[in-house]
């Protein structure tokens, strides 16, 4: 039987629909049927009806990076003492050994907060934490990241086939100094034909421009010593720049943190139609500064938000990491510019905008209520 979800308003982020109040969403539990005032849809409606109250509803949010699988390092890494000391203390940990309970915690809290479609990023142990995101309902693109210097043979599955009820399974570049540049265009070449999104750090640190740039600093020796360091060319342009020499910048791919841009950057980015996901608590848990959010906000480039892993954040809300960019943000935004940054903007940079991202007819029947405490930050 159908059933209505009653709130005191709503913003259901369809094109040319403002703050909507009094809002009714009709749905057979999976699927939107109708949405619109219930003043209107009342007459032709018998079902059951589920009143919110005195709440704002929204589409229910996406989490457009985060590491599931690191969900048993909460606490056990450093906080603002740089990247190389981050992952210093990151790598003391065993990282990969799944500890699917941490998993499943995480992803129980993500839907609690209002979180129903993320991007999670794993180098091992996809198919696992996959399989508990579907279990559990959440919708997902589960990034297989590859990492290293191999260069892939003709022909080679980049990353797993397997299909899921809620999710899709993505192809996903780790970095340009720990991932060969063969690689990074493989895996983007077999996301573009299998029309995926293509998921990858990009200018996240001074330790990243250095090796772009000239091959040298303490991480480059870190990375050499291990084996792991990509030949970038070390010809002194930025990551952005040597990232575009590759091919890698296009409308399917999705760049995350971008906290090193020039302005010329993201002149780039935008001309390419990139997506960029910031992270911006992470990056200050890490202590690696504070991304150009207005340049890049004002550049018209599709922004969309995302928590990264518990090891470089405080929770996985999305609704905290909205809060305090918000809270440190030196322009205004509308409300629905500012809640497009954790619904429709990451829906669309993965490319699962048909299901998710806005309350409308034919999506998933998902949404989140926003916490009062933000109310007067979005509505003021």
């Amino acid at each position: 039987m159908n059933r209505c979800i009653r709130a005191a308003r709503a913003v259901t982020m369809k094109d040319g629909e403002g703050i909507l109040e009094n809002f009714a969403m009709i749905h057979d539990g999976s699927t939107i049927l109708e949405t619109g005032c219930w003043t209107d849809l009342k007459k032709d409606f018998s079902g059951e009806v589920d009143d919110l109250g005195e709440v704002t509803v929204v589409p229910g949010l996406v989490n457009a990076h985060v590491h599931l699988g690191l969900s048993h390092l909460r606490g056990k890494t450093v906080q603002g003492q740089g990247f190389t000391s981050w992952v210093k203390s990151l790598i003391a940990n065993p990282m990969y050994i799944p500890e699917m309970d941490a998993v499943r915690k995480a992803v129980a809290g993500m839907l609690e907060s209002g979180t129903v479609f993320c991007a999670d990023i794993a180098t091992a142990n996809v198919i696992n934490i996959a399989t508990v995101m579907d279990e559990l309902g959440m919708g997902f693109c589960a990034c297989c990241e590859a990492m290293g210097l191999q260069v892939p043979e003709e022909g080679a599955k980049l990353f797993p086939q397997k299909k899921f009820i809620n999710g899709k399974v993505v192809g996903s570049g780790h970095a340009l100094y720990s991932t060969s540049a063969e690689l990074l265009r493989a895996v983007k070449k077999a996301d573009d034909e299998a029309g995926l999104p293509f998921p990858m750090h990009l200018a996240e640190n001074a330790e990243e421009d250095e090796i772009v740039a000239a091959g040298t600093g303490v991480f480059a020796e870190m990375l050499r010593g291990a084996g792991m360091l990509a030949d970038c060319g070390n010809s002194g342009i930025t990551p952005v720049e040597y990232a575009d020499s590759l091919g890698l910048l296009d409308g399917s791919t999705l760049v995350v943190h971008c906290v090193r841009v020039t302005d010329s950057d993201i002149a780039i980015l935008e001309e390419r139609n990139v997506n960029v996901c910031l992270c911006p608590r992470s990056n200050e848990y890490i202590g690696e500064g504070r991304a150009p959010w207005e340049k890049i906000l004002k550049s018209g480039i599709n922004t969309c938000l995302g928590t990264d892993s518990i090891a470089s954040n405080y929770d996985l809300n999305m609704w905290n990491e909205l809060e305090y960019l918000l809270e440190n943000l030196e322009i205004s935004l509308s409300a629905r510019e500012a809640l497009s940054l954790v619904t429709l903007n990451g829906a669309r940079a993965l490319k699962t905008d048909n299901s998710y991202g806005s309350l409308e007819k034919g999506k998933r029947a998902v949404f989140a209520t926003v916490p009062s405490r933000l109310e007067g930050l979005l509505f003021a």
